[in-house]
């Protein structure tokens, strides 16, 4: 049986949960008291972000079912789950979404155990990149080439001085006031 990885940040794992409606936000949330953090023991991992992790109860889902959550909430490419779809909208109940960036790193071993039970592990696809031409003035500078530095004006320079007296004449006014009080 090949491993289940956490996988990189591309990475969905879908879980079944085998536990009422009414303890799944405890399931998948850290107790900030305690620490205790029934999903990261139930993977059998030492960490777990639980910002990338989703609760849901299946029947919350409708008209959109659980494979349009996937697709449509998620991300995941209605490609990849088309295999699966009719035993993805079958599960009832509690489902948790637990995204590759939950993990420390993208080859943590995971050890599902009861109440979790994997369903499926899908890939949300890669972001599209082009490699257009910018057509911006800056964008045609090159790296050697700088623009001309502004000098300042004789005008801001005598502000500039003035205000730095300003400035020094006050810190003296303050430090005076501060001698006699």
């Amino acid at each position: 049986m090949t491993p289940l990885l956490s996988g990189d940040h591309n990475t969905i794992h879908l879980f079944a949960l085998e536990l009422p409606e009414d303890e799944l936000w405890s399931f998948v949330t850290e107790d900030p008291e305690t620490g205790e953090f029934a999903l990261r023991d139930a993977l059998g991992v030492e960490s777990l972000d639980e910002s990338q992790v989703e609760g849901a109860v299946t029947e919350d889902l409708h008209g959109i079912g659980l494979s349009g959550f996937l697709t449509e909430g998620i991300g995941v490419d209605e490609a990849l789950i088309s295999d699966d779809r009719a035993r993805i909208d079958a599960l009832s109940g509690c489902v948790v979404i637990v995204k590759g960036g939950a993990f420390a790193s993208s080859d943590i071993a995971l050890h599902p155990r009861p109440p979790l039970r994997h369903v499926g592990t899908y890939r949300l696809p890669d972001a599209p990149s082009t490699l257009e031409q910018l057509t911006s003035e800056s964008a045609r500078r090159t790296g050697g080439e700088t623009a001309e530095p502004v000098a300042a004006s004789p005008q801001s320079n005598r502000l500039t001085r003035r205000l730095i007296v300003a400035i020094v004449v006050l810190i003296v006014l303050g430090l005076l006031v501060g001698v006699l009080a």
